[in-house]
């Protein structure tokens, strides 16, 4: 690891680093093509971190009070929420990365994975874990959502699962996050169930759970 952090180290104190965070070197079409919203720039600015060298990195999706990103927590005004705010802004930011990584040559060796950490529920107005919702507003469902995942080696246009006709649970294929996580360290060329020592010296698997090798081509 000490070798990881040297190089991690080594990109903060360069001033490659500097030069990636600084998005006006970008073109005004550029930045408008990912959105001129946080998501959007943050997306930009991940492709720039990984042409400097990063070797990870996480975009996230902010709830932040008066914040031009918006929440995804569409516990009310869902209909005009999704129209105006949550879907146009994420459709923007995450085809622009992925479609410039690929024009760049990035994408081959880079794995672009999107995905949050429940679904909705199925129906509106019904509250499923103790929240309150509005007539149009979906509460927390952990039982199917969806994941999507972009480059190194992942097929392009591949469909993978299905749920049923009310996306309440999954019919065919379903995949286990444990198998989601497996798939990310196998596009990496990491074994899942590779042995690690924790911080006890213990060893342990690195994830219980098997690659969805489906995808790849």
């Amino acid at each position: 690891l000490d070798a990881y952090y040297k190089t991690a180290l080594s990109l903060v104190m360069s001033g490659r680093a500097r030069k990636a965070f600084d998005l006006g070197m970008e073109s005004e079409v550029t930045r408008n093509t990912y959105g001129r919203n946080t998501f959007g720039q943050c997306c930009l600015l991940a492709r720039r971190l990984v042409e400097a060298g990063t070797r990870v990195v996480e975009v996230i999706w902010p709830k932040v009070a008066n914040s031009d990103n918006h929440s995804w927590d569409h516990h009310e005004q869902l209909s005009k929420r999704m129209k105006t705010q949550s879907a146009p802004i994420l459709d923007a930011g995450l085809s622009s990365l992925i479609s410039d990584m690929d024009e760049r040559g990035l994408l081959d060796e880079t794995l672009v994975v999107a995905v949050g950490e429940f679904g909705r529920s199925p129906q509106r107005g019904v509250s499923t874990s103790g929240n309150s919702n509005s007539a149009d507003g979906r509460d927390h469902w952990p039982y199917c959502f969806t994941a999507c995942l972009a480059g190194a080696g992942i097929g392009r246009g591949v469909v993978y699962g299905e749920s049923d006709k009310t996306a309440s649970a999954p019919e065919i294929n379903q995949v286990h996050p444990r198998a989601l996580l497996a798939t990310i360290y196998h596009a990496m060329g990491l074994d899942p169930r590779q042995m690690v020592l924790n911080h006890l010296n213990q060893p342990r698997e690195m994830v219980k759970g098997d690659a969805v090798t489906d995808l790849f081509v």
